[in-house]
């Protein structure tokens, strides 16, 4: 390698460090939490392939650069690089251009896309697709186009080291709004290799599958938001005991399994027993509307409220919020109007579910510095260089600060409502819990019946293999 080659290399390493410090920093402040299960999946060394499903447009790769224990090289629609906001982003993560014939590129330089994966992965590197094609909004996956197939396969040709494809699943609480929680699941690699005897478009189409299936096993899949809504309810009623003495919300992983295992068996159930079903959907919807009314949560029903444990609660939150309060207040004075125009910019494309996470990431990404540049500049031009040292620290820190207060003041008002409602509308308070517990019930024995069904078909002699 030559000087010049190498003082590229050195220069590649420094962009690739600072795309993933600050895709981390984004990442935790877009979101409140992100659990990650199955990151010692991703092998070590040698050529990847990850491959994800693509539900919350430009913040899905953001999240696998922050997150991915390996930097990938990112293939990107080559519309992007149009966008001045966007560009800038998708250079400093070395991200590749493709071309599609639905954005009016001409496909045949797609031979230089995969010329420039194949070399990446070469040497041993990583690279990242979404093989679904697209962003969308919709509650399973959409069906996967042949690229990544064809860049495993052809990477791992002419006695090349297999490459391992690494499925990647990524689970929003709620995509679109600021400070949720989300969940990444990494499933088992696969191996990029082709049966000899079948044809090019053959093994293609077998490997797509076998990717399909790894998606499938990492995501969570629906026929419809409103299965979706009642599989997630009947994974948490299914799973919580109500056996807690305050509140508190499960981790998404912990719903995981369970939310996948009802996704897959209601239109089953609603088979074989579908005014069964009828029935427990009546009670789910009459559940959700009563915690909608009265600004619950499940685990506020399933909840004991001792009162030594309220008490302990009130007297340790009370004095950290008033604590908090003066630094909270120079926080929301310095950064309330880059806070809320991104959300407002996001009101724009609200019709595009899977596009209001990016509005506001994007507009949060460039008000923010812009903000505290002005403000920066008014205090030294006011009070002088030290002033303007002082503001470059104080305006970041006291937004940090304000927004973890909003978050603990916001969550201290919820439960002492929510305790409150549960004590002071009994009769709904009472509601609420025969309807979990008749549920809950209704569940286990759907899930029993189910479980006597499938043992009775496997010891049926009369049932072939």
């Amino acid at each position: 390698m030559g000087l010049d080659g190498a003082r590229q290399t050195r220069a590649r390493r420094l962009l690739d460090r600072a795309a993933h410090a600050l895709a981390r920093i984004l990442l935790a402040v877009f979101y409140r939490s992100v659990e990650m299960q199955g990151l010692e999946r991703v092998p070590e060394r040698g050529p990847v392939l990850f491959v994800a499903n693509h539900g919350n447009a430009l913040v899905d790769p953001m999240v696998l650069l922050a997150v991915l224990p390996r930097l990938p090289r990112f293939l990107a629609k080559h519309t992007l690089w149009k966008n001045p906001a966007v560009w800038p982003l998708l250079n400093l993560a070395g991200a590749i251009p493709i071309y599609r014939a639905q954005d009016g590129g001409g496909t045949s330089r797609n031979e230089e896309v995969f010329a420039r994966c194949f070399a990446e992965l070469a040497a041993g590197g990583a690279v990242a697709l979404f093989p679904e094609g697209i962003s969308h909004d919709q509650p399973a996956l959409q069906p996967l186009r042949t690229g990544a197939a064809r860049i495993a396969l052809g990477a791992g040709s002419g006695g090349a080291r297999p490459v391992a494809i690494v499925p990647v699943g990524l689970t929003f609480e709620d995509k679109g709004r600021f400070r949720s929680r989300m969940l990444v699941s990494v499933g088992e690699p696969i191996a990029a290799t082709a049966d000899a005897s079948a044809s090019e478009a053959d093994a293609v189409r077998a490997l797509t599958e076998q990717i399909d299936a790894g998606l499938r096993a990492v995501t969570l899949n629906f026929d419809s938001w409103q299965t979706a809504r009642l599989a997630l309810r009947a994974a948490e009623i299914y799973g919580g005991d109500g056996a807690r003495a305050m509140p508190g919300r499960s981790a998404l992983a912990d719903r995981f399994s369970l939310s996948q295992a009802f996704g897959l068996g209601y239109e089953d159930a609603r088979a074989k027993d579908a005014l069964r079903v009828e029935a427990l959907e009546a009670m789910a919807r009459r559940y959700e509307l009563l915690l909608e009314a009265f600004h619950l949560r499940d685990d506020h029903v399933t909840a004991d409220y001792p009162w030594s444990h309220v008490s302990g609660y009130v007297g340790y939150r009370v004095p950290e919020l008033l604590a908090r309060l003066p630094f909270a207040m120079i926080g929301l004075l310095l950064n309330y109007v880059p806070y809320r125009l991104p959300g407002w910019v996001a009101t724009t494309v609200e019709h595009e579910g899977d596009q209001p996470a990016t509005y506001k990431l994007l507009a949060g990404f460039f008000l923010f510095p812009i903000v505290w540049a002005l403000e920066i500049a008014a205090a030294g031009s006011a009070w002088g260089i030290s002033a303007a040292l002082a503001m470059a620290v104080t305006a970041p820190a006291t937004g940090w600060i304000a927004l973890r207060f909003y978050e603990r003041n916001e969550s201290f008002w919820s439960e002492l409502r929510a305790w409150l409602t549960l004590r002071l509308v009994k009769h709904r308070a009472v509601e609420l819990r025969v309807l979990r517990r008749m549920m809950r019930e209704e569940l286990h024995a759907l899930v029993n019946d189910t479980d006597a069904s499938a043992r009775g078909r496997r010891d049926d002699p009369r049932v072939e293999d």
